[in-house]
């Protein structure tokens, strides 16, 4: 990756009265919570105004990159999803099983830890507060794989955003084999087809196929994972005319760190555009 100039780190940053708010988080709480999935205690985050009462809130579930107990959800990510709370959203993220907290294994993308984000709208349903019939999600790195492949098949959503997502595996191994060539020892798929689990957890193979509104972001410099893969993702919701919108951020990181203001301007947007109430 290049030098980022002064200049550019600088421009990116917040300003004071923004850091000042953020941190501040006045009205708003995230709580660490554990909730049932597949027989585990799974563990998770969850993002809320302090006071629930009036009418209910759209959900969007965040879904973490990483694997493991590398690159958990952590309670300030997004300034603790400040942007989205105050524009009106719960958030509800899952550490997977084997993540932080969590009891079993982490399967990366296999049934079993796929099966841990729908089963958080159970949870939703029951604070009271969430209206559970406005779901949208937000996935990063792995948790875009993840969000790709649920919405693939069927998880109920208005409209999802897209982080750096993994959308071509075998790209990603072309390019990094010895950092990711473990990741098929955890898939419980891998063994019996190894070509089927690779195409199941590819989404250029079958993006096509979507039918949730989707707005993708990738930095040109994201070293961990290709735009390209944003690229052919985008090319095949064009052509099945699902709607989407693509940002490709110039000299930008696989975190989108020089854009992530815009990023979140940018999802909100197309979000509140989606809501039907």
């Amino acid at each position: 990756m290049p030098r980022i100039s002064e200049a550019r780190l600088v421009a990116s940053l917040p300003t004071r009265e923004e850091v000042e708010e953020h941190l501040a988080f006045r009205g708003f709480e995230c709580r660490v919570i554990t909730y049932a999935s597949g027989g585990l205690k799974i563990a998770g985050l969850l993002w809320k105004p302090i006071d629930t009462t009036g009418k209910k809130h759209p959900l969007i579930i965040a879904l973490r990159g990483g694997n493991n107990k590398f690159g958990p959800m952590e309670p300030w990510r997004y300034w603790g999803w400040h942007d989205f709370l105050k524009a009106g959203y719960v958030v509800l993220s899952s550490q997977y099983r084997g993540g932080p907290g969590s009891e079993g294994s982490d399967t990366f993308g296999s049934e079993a830890d796929l099966n841990d984000v729908p089963n958080l709208i159970p949870l939703a349903k029951s604070l009271g507060y969430v209206d559970t019939d406005q779901v949208f999600a937000h996935g990063g790195s792995r948790g875009g794989m993840e969000l790709y492949m649920l919405a693939h098949t069927g998880l109920p959503l208005i409209a999802m955003a897209i982080r750096a997502g993994l959308a071509d595996i075998r790209r990603a191994f072309e390019a990094r084999p010895k950092g990711l060539g473990s990741l098929t020892e955890m898939m419980t798929d891998y063994s019996a087809d190894p070509d089927a689990a690779l195409d199941r957890r590819s989404a250029v193979k079958w993006a096509s196929e979507l039918k949730v509104p989707t707005i993708i972001f990738h930095g040109t410099d994201d070293w961990r994972l290709s735009p390209q893969d944003s690229l052919d993702v985008a090319n095949e919701l064009q052509r099945a005319h699902i709607p989407y919108e693509l940002h490709l951020y110039e000299a930008d990181t696989h975190a989108i760190d020089l854009n992530q203001a815009d990023m979140i301007k940018h999802t909100l947007a197309f979000f509140e555009s989606r809501q039907t109430r």
